[in-house]
């Protein structure tokens, strides 16, 4: 055990630091949890702010990534969709567009389909292209033609 005069001594030196450090150079703790509206902010626990992710304000951009599965979507002779199909299909969801996989469900897609869709090859899309974190089939029971952004922006009224 240290003799008491050390110990005050150490004390009163990390005390003395602690006053004379300028606040930018004191210690935080990096900022790495979200900060929750309904508690109060902790001076050395900062938090992040998250950014506000409104979604897309229309679907046909989104789901133009899509076009690559056309051919599989509207051709029975094609037996799998492509490797870009699936990639387009993975990167609107990922994308932060998911809620425009209702106007794929809803067949508003159509409109930027050279043919009719098949339907059942559009809700086959996620197990032939692997991609198992969401089903189409059980999404289609909660898309509603009114929560999803519009296929296209209408343009202002003229003046």
């Amino acid at each position: 055990m240290a003799p008491p005069k050390t110990s005050f001594l150490v004390a009163t030196l990390l005390v003395a630091f602690a006053v004379a450090t300028p606040p930018a150079a004191a210690f935080s703790f990096p900022a790495i949890l979200p900060c929750l509206p309904f508690l109060p902010r902790i001076p050395l626990f900062p938090c992040v702010e998250a950014p506000l992710n409104h979604g897309p304000t229309e679907c046909r951009t989104p789901l133009l990534k899509m076009m690559p599965c056309a051919g599989f979507l509207t051709d029975s002779s094609v037996t799998a969709p492509s490797s870009a199909c699936c990639e387009g299909f993975d990167a609107v969801g990922m994308d932060g567009a998911a809620i425009c996989y209702c106007r794929l469900v809803n067949g508003d897609i159509q409109q930027l389909l050279p043919a009719p869709m098949s339907f059942t090859r559009m809700f086959s899309l996620n197990d032939a292209c692997g991609i198992n974190y969401f089903g189409l089939d059980a999404l289609a029971k909660h898309c509603d033609r009114d929560g999803a952004p519009p296929m296209t922006v209408s343009p202002p009224p003229a003046p």
